[in-house]
């Protein structure tokens, strides 16, 4: 399955509403990375397995599921996380770029690649329950970074 959808950040239509930064949405994102019981329903503990500049690994705990993968930072552009198969997970790659069409008109842009999960007689297939499921969650990924822009922890 692949599927890719893109967050508005600013709507340069709108005045009204508070303009975020590129550094304020690509701290947002790191946060997500480092901190990813924040960001993600069902992780209730986490462990960065190793890091660098530019790089962190990570264990996830979900209900029943443990998640490893490795995340790639370019700074103030793209975060790449590549989830490790295993035999009950295929491996996952989600790629989050920050686009920028004009100045200050920034967007998101998530793109997920795994293998696609056959249909079995559910009455939603279960890719098109995946990918609603991934929009909500980067949808409330912008709201958690715009609510903690507000309270200046990006300055």
């Amino acid at each position: 399955m692949t599927f890719e959808h893109i967050v508005q950040i600013n709507d340069l239509t709108k005045p009204e509403l508070p303009v975020l930064t590129r550094f304020q949405v690509w701290e947002g994102l790191v946060l997500r990375a480092r901190r990813p019981d924040k960001f993600l329903v069902g992780v209730y503990d986490y462990e960065i397995l190793d890091q660098g500049p530019a790089y962190l690994k990570r264990s996830l705990q979900l209900p029943g599921l443990q998640v490893v993968d490795e995340v790639t930072f370019w700074h103030e552009a793209r975060i790449e996380c590549r989830t490790q198969p295993t035999a009950t997970l295929p491996a996952a790659t989600l790629v989050m770029d920050i686009e920028e069409p004009e100045p200050a008109s920034l967007f998101v842009r998530f793109r997920y690649e795994t293998a696609s999960i056959e249909n079995r007689g559910d009455s939603m297939p279960y890719d098109q329950y995946l990918e609603q499921a991934y929009v909500a969650t980067d949808i409330e990924t912008i709201q958690i970074i715009r609510q903690l822009a507000e309270t200046g922890v990006f300055c």
